[in-house]
């Protein structure tokens, strides 16, 4: 609108008295806004206006309109009167108007980096309601005393109660008092929606974003624009990043902040919940004293021991007074609502029926409400009569639970495909590990009875008004068809799925029955409904944040939460498969995975689709299957690579699983050979042929001195030589919060004790420092005493003990527990002492020095045990023990392995050889089958202990000495560490070659060039690989790139290779803007343009024109 006022007022203004200069400014600006108003009315018809600000084409086009706009109003200041007036005021509205789109389309892209959040941050029907007026009173102004007090130096309030105290009641209420006066955020914890109770902070900072204090809300963003990938994170790094970095950039507020946390009891895992209350109380000190943490929960004992642990504020609902009296306010409200609505005579109930009631109710809130609103279903006064006459049929919510469902059950019973279909439902309902609909429910079911046939709405129609008609006091049915509805209290799925309890009726649940129900018809409907590129898509570069408009129309609910949920479905079912079924899933593994991937790209779910292709690789493992599904095997652990390789392209843009991962999948995989048809880029020389043996590698920033396990396997600590100890997830690679730092010179040795509830590590610093693995902190002062370097420490297998080996000579022994040194130290090396171990019994201590022997010691006494080993020619790097304790292994500078006895301390047979250099770390797998020796000849070594034969040959990968070597607890994978800043995971079971070192791929192809004869583009990716891209979907979109100037700005007519002599230059050193490093390009294998340009593709999206004048050769 504001574009037609401007443009008509420009148009009916006479120009032919004004001056030329004025007239060529206002004819200028006329243009610009005609070319401005037919761009944005071209982008409004298309559907591209939605999009604008965050693609990024669109966004540098308006930006560029804008600059013009803003030029044009500081040109015409020069002009006074009328031209001021026409131009001025109306463009400044324009420019503020595209500033405002650009600043609210950025903050809904940021925004939608977190996820969607709303499913944690809405209740249920009863966690939304708030508390009834008039009632919990004195709770309540205690609970705004507290927020408002902000010298109360305590941060968590803790609401405690068992079922039906209401305890999410007193949350919502809460939420809903302060709201205005505070930012508030919530999450209400789900039982079995493991995927959305994982996205607790992400849906908690989502709320902060929008939050009331405009400072609070920007420094959320800001942190969300910094790591743009926080979602996929793990919950430490994601409270670091976007609770606490938000308010230490900020400071001091006006306005509360309140996070409320309801039914922590209600997740999956109780660790997870003990994990954000360990964090909350490790890092309250870095927030501000007006943040408050309100939480919910059941007693549950390792809550319990959590919480009265950090000595929070405790309000207890099982004790707390005037319950009788608010239940008595509001059912009088309720009955007299009732009364009302159904015109019943105004001394219904009497005072004493009403006090029964409340006698009845034993204090249950949950109870109270359950039964207005099955009293309302029908005759209320009949219904009253008949609760008040067999009290012990209604008393308890189990009691009150039952009555309800054996009712409507009894209703259906004449009908067979009704009452199958109720069961479904509720079924469902108990078992869905994401949300679900009655959208979802009529979709699902429609192709059979009483469903089939029936149109959509009016099978949701049915739905709520008939089938579940006589339940909805126990389920939460939103008025829109595709909003999520829930049972309406966690009470209600613990009778159901509770045989005893539901005393063999037939609304119990069987959770593995419902699950293979719904597995089977997840499956069917995908098969019925994934294809290649499902939201039809032209530009195959788009991203997933540009398109969500597109995949809102194109992919139905139902199709997202089958995607979502059917591997669930099928692993938590039984583990044996029907004929049909694993005909269904073996049609789906080979035809539908990449289409099934695009719907996870699409809704960016990629992370929680690794942890799918696991729990399958796993499920497929333990299922009873003919061995004709070996081949099936084989597919998903193919995928389960796949997807940890290519993560980032996979989330980036459905059709980039195409582009830029499955181009770059190993030839001679299973994966590939089901679908290769469907990758447009062929490497032509130099592509992969199997998957590398290494699982995963990161690099870390400085040298690695050391790595190991947890005994859990889930973590890795690396020590560094920059003095700090880095956490990593095993199975990820992603990195555990912030570096531990504190030591002052490299960190040479790290060990978990066997509970996991320690980590030591030794320095060169003197010290030994204790950590907390789960929270990060350092426990106590460093430990002193050495007068060198602490070259190793090792747990006793008890934890009752802590050895340390230092380059004073000495070995020293330690309580953890209190952090003193135990007895003198002890001597007998004549060098430093390079690695100390316990026997898997804790009975032995072996010791490694540079004075080229090992000892060994009885660590109760000190006392070293019998002579000292001999036989290396050079120092002693590590020692290890055998899981038996029969066989004692040692690494040696002179390059060699020796097995010994450490009984008896003899040699066993002849020095192990094979490597170039020294053998810097030995390590026995966890059945003493194997054993793995890193040297600083770059390679790792795998040995038969019991014959001293090398197994095959050497592990190669990484560039530079390898330090480290460690097995994981159960044997099935490697951990190295290297001065090359790596660590690497390697397959020992297979003992095959390893064939080439991994690099971590870009996935996205790098420089390319067109063909004459059939538009196929040929080039090389940053790994140097040759590669054919076979056709370009449409015109190619142009673009500027680096301050060095290196590339210009092209008309695309101007895109048509002609036979232009290669330049002499073979190679040009080239800034590559998306992976921001410098890329290497082979100009024999381009095209060049008739400009003297040569043209490039940066990860098929982006088509430049490179300037060869201006290219710098490479030497």
């Amino acid at each position: 609108m504001q574009l037609q006022k401007l443009l008509k007022r420009l148009t009916d203004t006479p120009i032919a008295d004004q001056g030329n200069e004025t007239t060529e400014r206002i004819q200028e600006l006329q243009g610009e806004i005609r070319n401005i108003q037919a761009t944005v009315a071209l982008w409004k018809s298309s559907g591209r206006f939605k999009n604008a600000f965050s693609a990024r084409d669109d966004a540098e086009a308006f930006k560029g309109h804008q600059t013009a706009l803003q030029k044009m109003q500081e040109e015409m200041q020069l002009f006074p009167g009328d031209i001021q007036f026409l131009v001025s005021l109306d463009i400044r509205d324009m420019i503020s108007e595209l500033k405002s789109a650009e600043i609210q389309k950025e903050k809904r892209r940021l925004l939608d980096r977190l996820g969607d959040g709303k499913h944690g941050a809405q209740g249920n029907m009863l966690q939304d309601v708030v508390c009834f007026p008039g009632t919990r009173v004195a709770i309540l102004n205690d609970v705004d005393s507290w927020i408002a007090d902000s010298s109360d130096g305590n941060h968590v309030l803790w609401f405690r109660g068992m079922a039906g105290r209401g305890k999410s009641t007193i949350a919502s209420t809460i939420l809903h008092n302060w709201k205005g006066r505070a930012s508030c955020a919530i999450f209400h914890f789900r039982r079995g929606q493991t995927a959305l109770n994982a996205r607790v902070i992400c849906a908690l900072a989502r709320q902060l974003g929008e939050s009331l204090d405009p400072e609070i809300k920007r420094a959320v963003l800001d942190s969300v624009r910094q790591n743009e990938d926080i979602a996929d994170k793990r919950l430490e790094e994601q409270f670091e990043t976007l609770l606490v970095t938000p308010f230490a950039k900020t400071g001091t507020h006006t306005h509360p902040t309140v996070f409320i946390l309801d039914a922590l009891d209600e997740s999956n895992n109780p660790q997870d919940a003990v994990d954000i209350l360990s964090l909350i109380h490790r890092l309250s000190s870095s927030f501000p004293t007006n943040v408050k943490f309100v939480l919910t929960s059941r007693p549950e004992l390792p809550l319990v021991h959590a919480l009265e642990r950090h000595a929070c504020k405790v309000v207890d609902l099982e004790s707390a007074s005037d319950v009788s009296n608010d239940l008595k306010i509001f059912l009088r409200e309720k009955f007299m609502d009732l009364r009302i609505a159904r015109s019943i005579r105004a001394d219904w109930p009497s005072p004493e029926e009403i006090d029964r009631v409340v006698t009845i109710s034993q204090g249950l809130f949950q109870w109270a409400r359950t039964v207005i609103t099955y009293l309302g279903e029908g005759s209320p006064t009949a219904r009253l009569q008949m609760l008040l006459k067999d009290p012990g049929k209604w008393g308890g919510l189990d009691e009150l639970y039952r009555q309800i469902l054996q009712k409507a059950f009894h209703n259906v019973r004449l009908e067979p495909t009704r009452k199958e279909l109720l069961c479904s439902v509720l079924g469902w309902l108990v078992v869905a590990p994401v949300p679900v609909s009655l959208e979802i429910v009529a979709a699902l079911y429609g192709e059979q009875e009483p469903l089939a046939g029936v149109d959509l709405l009016d099978a949701v129609d049915f739905l709520r008004n008939d089938l579940l008609v006589d339940v909805v006091s126990l389920l939460f049915i939103p008025k829109a068809p595709g909003d999520p509805m829930q049972l309406m209290h966690t009470s209600v799925r613990d009778l159901l799925v509770n045989k005893t309890r539901c005393e063999g009726q037939m609304y119990y649940v069987n959770a593995i029955q419902h699950h293979q129900h719904l597995a089977k018809l997840c499956m069917a409907h995908m098969l019925k409904t994934l294809k290649y590129n499902m939201c039809d898509l032209v530009q195959h570069w788009l991203l997933s944040s540009e398109i969500q408009d597109i995949g809102e129309q194109k992919v139905a609910n139902v199709v997202r939460y089958c995607c979502m949920s059917w591997s669930t479905h099928l692993t938590e079912g039984d583990t044996a498969l029907g004929i049909d079924q694993l005909s269904n899933f073996e049609s789906f593994s080979r035809k539908k995975l990449m289409f099934w991937l695009e719907v996870i790209s699409l809704i960016g779910a990629t992370a929680e689709t690794i942890r799918m292709a696991k729990a399958l690789c796993h499920w497929l493992v333990r299922t009873a299957i003919s061995l004709k599904c070996n081949s099936l095997k084989t597919l998903w652990t193919d995928l389960d690579r796949f997807l940890s390789v290519f993560a980032v392209p996979i989330a980036t843009g459905p059709l980039h699983i195409y582009t830029s991962a499955l181009s770059y999948c190993p030839t001679e995989t299973e994966l590939w050979r089901c679908y290769s048809q469907y990758a447009p880029v062929r490497i032509l020389k130099g592509g992969s042929t199997t998957w590398d043996s290494t699982v995963w590698t990161r690099y870390v920033d400085s040298g690695i001195e050391t790595v190991r396990w947890s005994s859990d396997g889930k973590r890795i600590a690396v020590g560094t030589e920059s003095g700090t100890v880095q956490l990593y997830d095993a199975q990820s690679g992603n990195l555990i919060g912030q570096p531990l730092e504190g030591h002052d010179g490299w960190v040479n040795s790290v060990c978990f004790s066997l509970d996991g509830k320690l980590l030591a590590s030794g320095s060169r610093d003197q010290t030994i420092r204790l950590w907390n693995p789960p929270t990060g902190e350092a426990i106590g002062q460093p430990l002193e005493g050495h007068d060198g370097g602490v070259n190793s420490v090792c747990f006793s297998p008890d934890g009752k003990l802590l050895a340390s080996g230092s380059s004073d000579k000495t070995i020293r022994l330690w309580n953890p527990q209190t952090a003193e040194a135990i007895g003198q130290p002890l001597e007998g090396h004549d060098s430093s002492v390079n690695l100390v171990c316990f026997s898997p019994d804790g009975k032995l201590l072996a010791s490694g020095s540079s004075d080229r022997t090992i000892r060994l010691w009885n660590p109760q006494t000190g006392e070293a045990i019998g002579q000292p080993l001999e036989g290396h020619d050079n120092w002693v790097n590590s020692v290890c023990f055998s899981p038996d304790r029969k066989l004692l292994a040692s690494g040696s500078f002179d390059k060699t392995i020796r097995l010994w006895k450490p009984q008896t301390g003899e040699a066993i047979g002849q020095p192990l050889e094979g490597h170039d250099s020294s053998v810097n770390s030995v390590c026995f797998s966890p059945d003493g089958k194997l054993l793995a020796s890193g040297s600083s000849d770059e390679t790792i070594r795998l040995w038969n202990p019991q014959t001293g034969e090398a197994i095959c040959r050497p592990l190669e990968g990484h560039d530079w000495g390898v330090s480290s070597v460690c097995f994981s607890p159960d044997g099935k994978l490697l951990a190295s560490g290297s001065f090359d800043k790596t660590i690497r995971l390697w397959n020992p079971q297979t003992g095959e070659a390893i064939g080439q070192p991994y690099k971590s791929p870009h996935g996205f192809v790098d420089f390319v060039a067109v063909s004459r004869e059939e538009r196929h583009f040929i080039g090389l990716n940053s790994n140097g690989n040759l590669i054919a891209w076979q056709t370009l979907p449409e015109p190619p979109c142009l673009c500027e790139i680096n301050s060095a100037n290196t590339l210009k700005r092209l008309p695309t007519t101007d895109l048509a290779p002609t036979s232009v002599p290669t330049p002499r230059h073979s190679h040009y050193l080239v800034w590559h803007p998306f992976l921001y490093q410098t890329s290497y390009l082979c100009s024999q294998e381009c095209a060049i343009h008739e400009s003297s340009a040569l043209m490039s593709v940066f990860q098929g999206k982006k088509i430049a024109i490179l300037d060869i004048s201006r290219i710098v050769p490479h030497k």
